[in-house]
């Protein structure tokens, strides 16, 4: 299949619960551990130790997903949700809003829970969670390349999961995103940036989705140009055989920013 005729994340059929429930919410599925188990083990040690501290948090994440939340919620008291589509963010505000067709993210809220030592709270963390989220922003990321600051405030943290290279088509875009992200972070902020290398696509339903192949390198220098200091990365394979995406290795990097650009 041409990359060319690869579907995009942003189309107006973008399937937004059947692929978080495919991709995010089985926990039978075999890339859960590579994709929501170690990233919650790095967010729960980064949070919990003091690493990443402030009041305000942007997350800009791929799809209704909600797990990198849950320990960021322990910490910052006010949390803005940013999409790119209607859907998404339909699908995120049922969720929220206990909808009757809301995702069940029971199993990765325990998980978290779990780390924290108390694996029976875990309906208490979402609702913290809940109580945390002060907006959900559409944000046309095509036609604006900065978040409206008059609906998202400067923040201390930004927390980015798997979405700069699914709405990258070009790694120009991917480095225009990068300060994009992050236009409404503090200096002294830090970005927590979770992105796949070497990966095409992944898969909802019968379709293949676009992803932006990236390497190590790249990211870092993104991350480095647009103006932060590399603190902490984490590199992690992914060996779990899977007919939905198709990624090499999954990457972190913790930065703080020094500079605007």
């Amino acid at each position: 299949m041409a990359s060319s005729t690869y579907k995009h994340y942003d189309d107006d059929d973008f399937k937004a619960k059947e692929f978080v429930e495919t991709h995010f919410a089985d926990e039978h599925n075999s890339i859960m551990e590579e994709n929501i188990g170690h990233p919650a083990k790095i967010l729960h040690e980064l949070f919990s130790s003091g690493q990443v501290t402030g009041e305000i948090l942007i997350d800009i994440s791929i799809g209704a997903i909600i797990y990198q939340l849950l320990s960021a919620s322990n910490i910052f008291k006010k949390i803005y949700v940013i999409d790119f589509t209607d859907a998404n963010i339909k699908h995120f505000k049922q969720w929220l809003e206990k909808g009757k067709d809301a995702t069940d993210w029971s199993f990765a809220s325990k998980r978290v829970c779990e780390l924290q030592g108390n694996r029976d709270g875990w309906q208490e963390q979402e609702e913290k969670v809940r109580r945390a989220i002060k907006n959900v922003v559409k944000w046309d990321i095509f036609e604006n390349s900065c978040i409206d600051p008059l609906l998202v405030p400067m923040a201390d943290c930004v927390i980015s999961l798997w979405i700069i290279n699914v709405i990258s088509k070009t790694k120009e875009d991917f480095q225009k995103n990068v300060k994009s992200f992050t236009s409404r972070l503090k200096i002294g902020g830090h970005l927590l940036l979770f992105t796949v290398l070497g990966m095409t696509y992944y898969r909802v339903g019968n379709h293949k989705h676009f992803v932006l192949t990236v390497d190590e390198a790249f990211v870092r220098e993104a991350v480095i140009n647009a103006g932060f200091v590399i603190e902490k990365t984490d590199l992690w394979n992914g060996i779990a055989e899977s007919d939905i995406v198709d990624y090499k290795q999954l990457f972190f990097i913790l930065a703080r920013k020094e500079r605007e650009v």
